[in-house]
């Protein structure tokens, strides 16, 4: 019995230290850290410039419009452990276009939008193995929307309108990672951005899908 009491004793010694030094703190491993990001991709407008399609056909004639733009966006964040993370981003979601050509005359109504906007995030892990890792997030996005409209008539344009609206939107994400170096990884990107815009923009108000292919330093 002594025996066995100094055995256990004896192996607790050095199991204690060496649970310390293995990290196995379920909030803080290997994986944990600051890390910087670019993205570059495309952006996907489900319904864009739906309140000038609206008034087109209450008007008549012919309207020509963006469903995809170039869309980038810069991000930092930390990793918590191999399973979590937080990020925070800036976003350029594109800058789509309308030209409204109507019946009857010679003239084109041209609208061009800018939208962007501030975005944070809780992501969660899947690690595969040391190399590759799958990815989902939520977070919210707060964005701006502006555009402005002119009418040109041959050589000439005039500026009639602008407009700008603000909101903050749900934001869900799919994506995979493959870590090339301890400090160097790539990435895949899908996410969804609910209901940007709104109707009193000729814009509308629609779900925006990114597609981004990215690199970060992880420090």
């Amino acid at each position: 019995m002594k025996k066995a009491v100094l055995v256990v004793a004896v192996a607790s010694t050095f199991a204690i230290p060496a649970f310390a030094e293995n990290n196995l703190n379920p909030f803080e491993d290997s994986k944990s850290g600051f890390y910087l990001g670019l993205g570059l991709g495309a952006a996907d407008y489900d319904d864009s410039f739906s309140t000038a399609k609206d008034r087109a056909s209450n008007v008549g004639g012919t309207l020509k419009y963006t469903t995809r733009d170039g869309a980038w966006k810069a991000f930092t964040g930390y990793r918590v452990n191999k399973y979590f993370g937080v990020e925070a981003s800036y976003n350029s979601l594109g800058n789509p276009e309308a030209d409204f050509y109507p019946s009857g005359s010679n003239a084109v109504v041209e609208t061009e939008a800018e939208i962007k906007g501030y975005g944070v995030k809780a992501i969660g892990y899947y690690p595969i193995n040391n190399s590759f890792e799958l990815q989902a997030s939520v977070g919210a996005l707060k964005w701006k929307a502006e555009e402005d409209t002119k009418v040109a008539v041959g050589a000439s344009s005039n500026k009639i309108d602008s407009k700008s609206e603000k909101g903050t939107s749900l934001t869900v994400g799919l994506g995979a990672n493959y870590n090339l170096t301890k400090n160097i990884a790539f990435g895949l990107q899908w996410e969804r951005i609910n209901d940007v815009g709104d109707k009193e923009l000729f814009f509308g108000e629609t779900d925006i899908d990114t597609y981004t292919l990215s690199a970060q330093y992880k420090f």
